[in-house]
């Protein structure tokens, strides 16, 4: 098919040996395979060169699609291939640093492990960025980007959930309310957190005009801190599920519900268009999909 093709773009049995870098005989020997295979004359001779008949005219499209597709499938295998080395830079919200990429790097260093693995953490503001910035190739972020530069994928979910120490009030207690909640101590995070904000907010919908301030034991900058807080005996806390999933499994930490509130939020794999990707990238993107 290359020799097909090439010789009917060069219009000369001489020219497509040298483009393919083969001998006038050696092209001469694969197109006439090519019309026994076919049954038909491909090509004649003429004045003016060699021109394709009406089978070799028929034959010309579905031959380049076949190279392309030939074409395609060596770049698969080429970058399959690059892989195997290089660096993968992955940025990450908090709560998907420390709670999400971790498993996707462990099964991509099982697959792949040639493949440096770099995280960067921020803010979900901060990570957009530099996704943008193509300083890092993907990032998992808590809130969907405005902006139509980026493509967005939701890849899970997550919701905010009150612990307690196991010892302490409410930690054997299916449900409690709103109110009870605003008499404990709480710990919170620092003021500018949306995990804070999320929080005053949902409460304030709940017990709308109440009078009784949120009794503030401590603020703290991470969530890990907040854990530390209540496994101490300082209060009550609202923190991501996914950061309290190993401390309620082995019961260093208890939990409740608090009737009508939830505070749920998605979190997305953002990265610039898929054809800007490298291929470690894109299979990793696959593996968090």
């Amino acid at each position: 098919m290359e020799v097909f093709v090439a010789l009917v773009e060069q219009g000369s049995f001489t020219k497509a040996g040298n483009s393919l870098q083969l001998s006038q005989s050696t092209v001469s020997g694969h197109i006439l395979d090519l019309e026994r295979r076919m049954g038909v004359r491909l090509v004649e001779r003429g004045r003016a060169g060699v021109r394709p008949t009406a089978a070799g005219h028929a034959l010309l499209l579905p031959a380049r699609e076949v190279l392309r597709a030939e074409r395609n499938a060596r770049m698969a295998v080429q970058e399959l291939s690059g892989l195997l080395r290089g660096t993968l830079t992955v940025g990450g919200s908090t709560i998907p640093a420390s709670y999400l990429l971790p498993e996707h790097f462990a099964r991509f260093h099982a697959a792949h492990n040639r493949v440096r693995l770099r995280l960067v953490t921020g803010d979900s503001a901060e990570i957009l960025t530099l996704v943008r910035d193509a300083q890092v190739e993907l990032g998992i972020v808590g809130a969907r980007p405005e902006s139509d530069d980026l493509e967005a994928v939701e890849i899970g979910g997550d919701e905010l959930t009150l612990i307690t120490a196991p010892d302490r009030p409410f930690a054997d207690r299916e449900s409690v309310s709103a109110e009870e909640v605003l008499g404990q101590p709480i710990v919170m995070r620092e003021p500018g957190s949306g995990t804070r904000a999320a929080t005053e907010a949902a409460l304030a919908e709940l017990v709308p005009g109440s009078r009784t301030p949120l009794h503030v034991a401590c603020e703290v900058g991470t969530t890990e801190a907040q854990k530390a807080a209540v496994r101490a005996g300082l209060g009550v806390a609202f923190v991501s599920s996914l950061a309290a999933r190993e401390d309620l499994a082995s019961r260093r930490l208890g939990t409740t519900k608090v009737r009508g509130f939830r505070v749920a939020r998605s979190f997305y794999l953002v990265n610039r268009p898929e054809e800007l990707l490298s291929p470690a990238a894109r299979v990793f993107r696959d593996l968090a999909l």
